[in-house]
């Protein structure tokens, strides 16, 4: 498995972070990590956020990454929401500036190995709502770190995440619960300490 590195500390407040993006001072965040591309259903995600803003007009979809379908995925956003509620961010190297403030990350792939989005957003205490794919069913543990949604389920998506939303307490718990899964589980260390037993093996078996 991969490995994670515990969370840096952001170097901005969360306020700070809203005025930088020019957002509501009482927005929430739900974050789109990665590259642009047909199999991370980012279309899915743009369905998904013009539904949950009928329940909370102050949400906002950051979309951070770049790729061949971005201007595809910008046309898309004008017809089915609008870019106001849908920012595109671009390919941004601050992205652990923005992690810690999310109030969630949305992960819709249809294929994963183990992403590094989901891992970075445990280890800095945001909850995932991922697709349910094997890649994620080995990072986020269903209603206990996140919540693993059928594949192109908008509504499925929608409502856990309306979850998040309304309930403060069940936010932080699985928050805290994946920034210690990412400690215990995936930390650096123990994906050092991995190889080295491989590469053991490897050599007893010459």
């Amino acid at each position: 498995p991969n490995g994670v590195s515990p969370a840096p500390t952001s170097d901005v407040t969360r306020e700070q972070l809203l005025n930088e993006l020019r957002l509501p001072a009482d927005a929430r965040l739900i974050g789109a990590i990665g590259r642009h591309w047909p199999q991370k259903r980012t279309t899915d995600l743009i369905w998904a956020a013009d539904l949950i803003r009928v329940l909370h007009d102050n949400m906002r979809l950051l979309v951070i990454g770049d790729g061949p379908e971005r201007a595809q995925l910008e046309r898309f956003a004008r017809l089915a929401s609008d870019l106001e509620h849908v920012r595109f961010l671009g390919e941004r190297d601050d992205v652990w500036r923005i992690m810690p403030h999310l109030d969630v990350l949305w992960q819709a792939s249809a294929y994963e190995g183990q992403p590094n989005t989901v891992m970075e957003a445990s280890a800095a205490g945001i909850p995932v709502v991922a697709s349910d794919i094997p890649g994620h069913r080995e990072l986020v543990d269903d209603a206990v770190t996140g919540f693993l949604v059928p594949i192109a389920g908008r509504a499925a998506r929608v409502r856990r995440t309306n979850e998040i939303f309304n309930d403060d307490e069940l936010r932080h718990r699985l928050g805290a619960a994946g920034r210690q899964k990412m400690r215990e589980s995936f930390g650096v260390e123990m994906m050092v300490a991995r190889y080295a037993q491989l590469y053991r093996e490897l050599l007893d078996g010459l």
